[in-house]
Parts: structure tokens; sequence; C-alpha cells
């Protein structure tokens, strides 16, 4: 059943969405818009979610498609696992795929960013009937490394993006390590940040993401995943996928997205200048431009 969440409008810190039991986890959704259905997949941060990843994307498409973005399992206003600890996300895709079948999503894009673009992929190579269109962003959590001491300059970058027990320590800390924050000032996603980061305090996210495992904070064991369970099988993909990518992102630089292009037989890639890993904000109206003429 689905029960509404607050709601003011778009740009505000309380987005205008519902909830949904899935298996007894609170889920928060946004579902806007009629037509073709995209669905959109947040990646893994403190204080990120399907919200203050997509709200100006879901604005920009939702006048021409019906739009979907969830909160996973531990993230935003959706329940942190009982036990408290990090699902990866490989581990997040059985919420995921039971979130889509209980809201009935039988046909759709799916678009996934950073760690979502590993869990659209495997969505798309476990479940063919139900991905139409495979959009991944600015994704590390599914790309090939590079190899050798080519690797080691995003590794770098990787290891400082995510050092949540420094970014953590007070709001205003948090707000001034925030790398897309530093490319731009923009009010709007500076207040669902600093909603997001409040939220991570009292919902348990914050302690689970100061415990993570090591596969999630090593990037040399962090590949392990997309290594095993995707980059193998990417040549049984076929449906049109694109890459979107931006220039400026240390963690992924756009090397992995070419080499990931490589493995996928209908793949194609546009890479964004003057962007960084947040790509959809940076490039807000080319981004979701793009999207739609591509979804067409």
């Amino acid at each position: 059943m689905t029960t509404p969440a607050s709601s003011s409008d778009q740009f505000a810190p309380v987005p205008d969405g519902r909830y949904l039991d899935v298996d007894g986890v609170r889920t928060f959704y946004i579902d806007r818009g009629e037509g073709d259905v995209i669905v959109l997949l947040h990646g893994s941060s403190l204080g990120i979610d399907g919200y203050i990843t997509w709200f100006r994307t879901i604005e920009h498409l939702s006048a021409r498609f019906r739009v979907i973005s969830f909160d996973q399992i531990g993230f935003g206003r959706t329940d942190v696992p009982e036990d408290g600890q990090y699902l990866n996300r490989l581990e997040r895709l059985e919420h995921a795929s039971r979130f889509l079948q209980l809201l009935g999503v039988e046909h759709a894009t799916i678009v996934g960013h950073s760690e979502g673009g590993f869990m659209a992929t495997y969505l798309a190579l476990e479940n063919p009937e139900l991905v139409t269109r495979l959009v991944v962003v600015t994704s590390g959590g599914v790309s090939p490394t590079l190899g050798g001491s080519a690797d080691n300059e995003w590794m770098e970058a990787s290891n400082s993006a995510y050092d949540y027990a420094g970014q953590s320590m007070t709001e205003d800390h948090f707000i001034a390590t925030s790398a897309y924050l530093k490319r731009a000032e923009d009010p709007s996603y500076e207040a669902v940040l600093r909603e997001n980061f409040r939220l991570a305090q009292t919902s348990g996210q914050t302690p689970m993401m100061l415990n993570l495992p090591a596969e999630e904070t090593d990037p040399r064991l962090y590949v392990s995943l997309q290594e095993k369970h995707v980059l193998p099988r990417l040549a049984e993909l076929h449906l049109p996928v694109l890459l979107i990518w931006a220039s400026d992102d240390p963690t992924v630089p756009v090397a992995r997205g070419a080499k990931l292009m490589e493995l996928i037989p209908q793949a194609d890639m546009h890479v964004f200048n003057r962007a960084g890993h947040m790509v959809m904000h940076d490039r807000a109206e080319d981004f979701a431009t793009l999207l739609a003429k591509w979804c067409r």
C-alpha cells in the first residue's frame, strides 16, 4: 500500500512523494508525469538519495514521461536495514526489483548514476523484459579499471571524495566539503543537502556509512563486484545503451567510460564538458534534453 509523504514545491528540502511498503521496508518514492516510464536510480554516499540526485531531471522529464525515483534501502527517507549494516549495490537490487514489481512497472528506461549505474546494468542483464533502454551516468560502480598505475589517480580521488568520517564532523563542514558545491553556488541543492545531512543523523544512515566494510572503502577491492557480476556479461546486452560522462570527474575519468563503452555492443557515449560527478546538476537542462531526445 502507498501512503503520502509531506509535500511542497520541487526545490524545497522535503520532496513531494509517497511511501510504499516493500516487504516491510518503508520506501520513499517520487512518481510524476505520464507516458513511457523512466526509472532513475541514485548512487551511494552520505546524504545522497533519489531527490537530491534527480530533482532537476524529474522536473524536466515529467512533462513528457512518467518519471519514477525512489530512495534505495538505507538512503534518504527509506528505512535503514534492521541490523544497521550497509547493503552493497548488488545486495540493494533485491529491494529495487521488488519495489518496481509492486509499483507495477513492466517496461522502462532505467537510468543509473554512479552506483546506480551498476544496478541499472545488472537489472538489464537479469530482466531484459523490464529494461527497454539503459542509461549509465558517470559510474565508477560499473566501469572497468584502466590497469596498473593508470588507476592510481582516480583511486586517490575516490578516497578523498568518500571520506565520510572527515566530512561528517559538522553540518557546515559537510556542506563545505561537497564536491558539487565547490564547483557551483547552488542554494536549492545546498538546502536539500543540509536537510539530508540532518536526516542521516536521525535515520541511522550516518553510523551505517561510518562502518563500511573494506570492500566499500578500498577502491582496489571495490571494483570486484563489477568484475565478477557485470563486466564479463556485457556482451549479453542487446538493447540501446547510452553512457553519459563528465569531463571533470576525477573519481570516474572519461577513459573508464570509454573502456566500458567498448564492452557493450550497442553503446553510445556522450561526454559533457564543464561538468563533474553530479552532471545532472552541472548541466541540468542539457542533460535532461539529451535524455528526453534519446528516450523518444
